[in-house]
């Protein structure tokens, strides 16, 4: 899978972080909010879930008041900004910032913010705390908050420049696979990186610390089942069907299988909770050109190089693309290497004589016409 830090680790962060109780940063934010008119104090906690937790959008909230969701995104502005004047004569809140950005340097700059919510509340939920704890680091001018986005959970960084610095890192981790082109094991992804001159943020060594942030944050990167990363759009990290699956398990078990037992490897893979049946995977493999049938209900990948077609066409292809007699031996090799079949039915088709002609040597070549 990929490299994400347990609980126990964020836990144990958590206690180092010496900063204020959940609750106090609560009541200290709550303080602060009351300086505000009653309209903008409802509109700004709405917004941020300070009461239930639960943001509420722009739109909502100004249907409650017969405004335009551009008029509520002015009034929370301006009270922000009122806001982050006063923040700063509320020690607790000044302390609570203080140590969030101690906390998100140690983290290397970048930290998902679920993760800060585990860190400081012991609760990665929306919560009225987890609430207050984004609300208070909103107020800060240097912190920067990227909201959740199609490329990205929400987290938070220390500078433009930190935001930069990930933004490249990202992308250059995201052209290595890229280029790489085909899913790698999660254990190989920090020698790819290497190779591809990925770096920390601060220019040092790539690490699993740093690719465990990567992946906790961008959506482009993911796991398929089998410890394997690549690009999320990939059918191999993201199967999308039954013929998506029964690629993955097939690679997976690196040679051919029965029909029946790719659709019982599918079902123990667990992809998801739906379950498949022998005939589904029997239809669907015939359809797809990843898939050849080399053997009586036996389906192998097309990319291992086996062919499809009789054996007759198999040994008119091998004979053709040769473009020299072969001996018997060595086309029952071939054949053998590309088709699960029995050597007597590649000598009973060989008997072809409107087909192949086996010349004064033994060797066997193809009929002109």
């Amino acid at each position: 899978m990929l490299p994400r830090e347990d609980g126990i680790a964020l836990d144990n962060r958590c206690k180092r972080m010496a900063t204020i109780d959940v609750k106090t940063l609560t009541k200290s934010v709550a303080q602060l909010v009351k300086t505000l008119n009653p309209r903008n104090r409802d509109i700004v906690s709405r917004r941020f879930g300070l009461k239930t937790g639960t943001k509420e959008t722009l739109e909502s909230i100004g249907k409650g008041y017969g405004i335009t969701r551009e008029r509520v995104r002015q009034i929370e502005e301006f009270a922000l900004a009122q806001l982050a004047k006063h923040a700063s004569d509320i020690r607790e809140l000044t302390r609570f910032t203080s140590s969030m950005k101690d906390l998100i340097a140690r983290e290397g700059g970048v930290v998902r913010e679920r993760a800060l919510f585990k860190m400081v509340s012991g609760n990665d939920k929306d919560t009225v705390a987890n609430a207050s704890l984004i609300f208070a680091l909103t107020l800060d001018t240097e912190l920067i908050r990227m909201a959740d986005n199609d490329h990205y959970h929400a987290f938070w960084t220390r500078s433009r420049a930190t935001l930069d610095a990930f933004r490249a890192q990202v992308a250059a981790l995201t052209s290595a696979l890229q280029s790489h082109n085909s899913v790698i094991p999660v254990g190989q992804v920090i020698e790819l990186a290497t190779k591809n001159n990925v770096s920390a943020l601060d220019g040092s060594k790539f690490t699993d610390k740093h690719l465990a942030t990567i992946s906790a944050i961008c959506k482009d990167l993911g796991c398929n089942i089998f410890g394997q990363m690549g690009l999320t759009h990939w059918s191999q990290i993201r199967p999308k069907g039954v013929r998506d699956k029964a690629y993955l398990v097939i690679k997976q078990a690196e040679k051919p299988q029965h029909f029946s037992q790719i659709a019982k490897l599918i079902n123990v893979a667990k992809f998801d909770a739906k379950k498949v049946n022998v005939q589904t995977v029997h239809n669907e493999l015939i359809k797809d050109k990843r898939f050849v049938l080399v053997g009586r209900g036996m389906y192998a990948l097309s990319e291992w190089g086996y062919k499809s077609g009789t054996v007759k066409d198999v040994l008119v292809d091998i004979l053709r693309s040769h473009g020299k007699p072969l001996p018997r031996v060595e086309l029952v090799a071939r054949v053998s290497s590309v088709r699960l079949v029995k050597e007597n039915t590649i000598l009973l088709n060989l008997q072809d004589s409107g087909t192949f002609v086996k010349d004064e040597n033994g060797h066997f070549h193809l009929r002109k016409k």
